[in-house]
């Protein structure tokens, strides 16, 4: 989600404890598009059910660190929240920042850096 000059980012934590920040989402059911998969996750992760889903802004590729020998592809979509997202902890995100580019908290994986970067410099 961008609002301006920033984008929104989770705050989440690898299996050994350590923090990362990542833009929200997560996996797709087999029933559900990618927009509806993202739409059910911004709601499960930031009780944000009023968004409005635009087009595709990138894709990311993912090698998990608690998962050996797995990789995703993520999609990113440009996103407007109309509520106000509240981070729900019980989904694993433990805070949320709107960030500018330049200013990304040190712990923002690598990938999601690259696709902020680009996706805000085309805004």
């Amino acid at each position: 989600m961008t609002s301006g000059d920033a984008v929104l980012l989770v705050k989440e934590y690898h299996s050994d404890g350590t923090p990362f920040w990542t833009l929200p989402g997560g996996g797709v059911r087999p029933d559900e598009s990618l927009a509806e998969g993202l739409h059910r996750e911004l709601q499960e992760e930031l009780d944000c059910h009023d968004v409005v889903i635009g087009e595709q802004a990138g894709h990311v590729w993912y090698a998990h660190r608690s998962r050996a020998g797995t990789i995703s592809l993520y999609t990113v979509f440009e996103c407007q929240a109309l509520s106000e997202p509240t981070p729900n902890e019980t989904e694993g995100v433990t805070e949320i920042r709107w960030v500018r580019p330049e200013t990304l908290p040190p712990e923002t994986l690598p990938q999601v850096r690259s696709v902020c970067r680009s996706a805000l410099s085309s805004l």
